[in-house]
């Protein structure tokens, strides 16, 4: 175990104004890679948008407040992919504010800055503070949840543990990996509490609050056949289990790159002895560490996304922040202050390419950008033709089409909302499109003009019911190098 202060700090980074004003610089520069960036909206981001633009209490695949974040920036700011993404970069600015204010009252002044450095400048920011994504509110209001349970536990306050069930609450509607802090805070609440500093009446708050927030949600799931919940389910989908050693490899790897090499090892070192510390570091470690195991667990069985322990890393940071200020040990200082800059040169890194759209000096292979250019293009050049072909109707065959096409197609003007269908083979919907905007679902015109959009040369007349079907283009636009991607235009009579 680590030897340690009981009562001082030993350790102090940079004085106040200096840490706030490198959170603000760091903000405003992920700001102008927002706006500067040549890299288009993701599928699940444009996704999003399109959610927004019908606010309402839940959706397809996920819960409502990652349309409402967008909702609001693009209502002031319109719909330029700068203002879809506008709310990641000042989101985790507030998480970094909300963590300095957390150790800051758990821990002391040192660690609250040290914490906020730490969440500013792990690579999970650096490229959440790009993506526009549900970890983003959830995060938020999983730091401000933890932040009044701490207060809570000192203060035993039912005011307190009221604001832990309205973040709670607000964090179930951004994500429903929220049950996560309920479930293994209650762990530690039986472990380590039962009742010594939090009493049973305001457990009650706290469930009571949140449940009534979150039941906003339940409500709408309960009226589109449960949904969302149905949709979470099947992606566990445990059922159909797959033992692969690989995917646990992956796993663990990616969180090498989600919190940073060497502060993620300096996690590991620590949080077996954090389990045996005072209660609050004992509950950072209950809600932090068990959700890495069952996300491994999950990649054991299945398969697990590097994202989906990502609020594991709101507990972890405030344990570094408390370790390397009342450590006495001079290798772990050096190591944290190694591990603190090589994210800060990964942010860098990630900054660059997020404004020049490129990995250079990097030559990739296989360049995950590809997927995110090129649609603005195309789409543009889909709008002409719709015009040319006076047809009523777009239709797409895949998810990833569909939602970025719909973007780009109406992201200055909406002649095209509600025009924009999706075919599927599949008699289940599976996805937010297959479910709304359903071809085989709406109605038809006997003789009204189509226009399909296919990624390969192939079609027949009988998956559309269509009298005719004719060949009117191909459109090509570059990606990236040599790279290009293609798309093919047919225009069919309805039967």
């Amino acid at each position: 175990m680590l030897s340690l202060r009981k009562k001082r700090e030993s350790f102090t980074l940079l004085n106040t104004p200096v840490v706030l004003f490198i959170l603000i610089i760091i903000t405003i520069l992920r700001i102008y890679s927002l706006y500067v960036s040549p890299i288009e909206l993701s599928v699940d981001e444009a996704q999003y948008w399109h959610w927004s633009r019908n606010i309402d209490f839940g959706y397809f695949t996920k819960p409502p407040l990652i349309a409402w974040l967008i909702g609001f920036s693009t209502f002031i700011f319109g719909n330029e992919e700068w203002a879809v993404r506008l709310f990641a970069p000042i989101t985790h600015l507030f998480i970094s504010l909300v963590l300095w204010g957390t150790a800051k009252y758990a821990f002391g002044a040192n660690s609250g800055k040290i914490a906020a450095l730490i969440w500013i400048f792990t690579p999970a920011a650096s490229l959440g503070g790009f993506i526009i994504s549900t970890d983003t509110p959830l995060l938020l209001f999983w730091s401000l949840s933890l932040l009044f349970l701490l207060i809570s536990l000192r203060q035993n306050s039912s005011f307190t543990s009221l604001f832990v069930g309205i973040f709670l609450g607000f964090a179930f509607l951004s994500k429903y990996a929220a049950l996560y802090f309920l479930i293994f805070f209650i762990i530690w609440w039986l472990i380590y509490d039962r009742s010594t500093f939090l009493s049973i009446k305001n457990i009650l708050i706290i469930f009571l609050t949140s449940f009534l927030i979150a039941s906003t949600n339940l409500y709408w799931n309960y009226l589109n056949d449960f949904a969302t919940v149905n949709h979470t389910i099947s992606n566990a989908n445990l059922s159909v289990i797959t033992l692969n050693y690989n995917n646990v490899i992956d796993f663990l790897s990616s969180q090498f790159l989600v919190f940073g090499p060497l502060l993620f090892l300096l996690y590991l070192l620590v949080i077996i002895d954090s389990l045996f510390k005072d209660r609050e570091i004992t509950l950072l470690a209950m809600i932090s560490f068990p959700i890495i195991i069952l996300i491994t667990i999950q990649s054991f069985l299945k398969i697990a996304n590097a994202n989906w322990a990502v609020t594991a890393y709101v507990g972890a940071a405030l344990i570094i922040s408390y370790y390397v200020t009342m450590t006495r040990s001079t290798i772990f200082k050096i190591f944290f202050n190694l591990g603190l800059f090589l994210n800060i040169a990964i942010s860098a890194y990630i900054l660059m390419i997020t404004i020049n759209g490129s990995f250079y000096p990097l030559n990739l292979k296989s360049n995950p950008l590809r997927k995110n250019l090129g649609f603005e293009n195309l789409a543009s050049k889909i709008h002409e033709t719709f015009k040319e072909e006076k047809v009523s109707k777009i239709i797409f065959e895949k998810r990833g089409d569909i939602s970025r096409f719909n973007y780009y197609l109406n992201k200055h003007d909406n002649d095209l909302e509600n025009k924009i269908f999706i075919k599927t083979n599949s008699l289940i919907p599976g996805n937010f499109y297959e479910s709304n905007f359903n071809y085989d679902l709406i109605n038809k015109t006997k003789g009204e003009k189509i226009l399909i959009v296919k990624n390969v040369p192939d079609i027949t007349e009988t998956n559309y019911n269509l009298n005719e079907i004719k060949f009117i283009k191909s459109i090509t636009t570059k990606t990236v190098q040599n790279l290009k991607r293609t798309y093919y235009l047919y225009v069919g009579k309805i039967r």
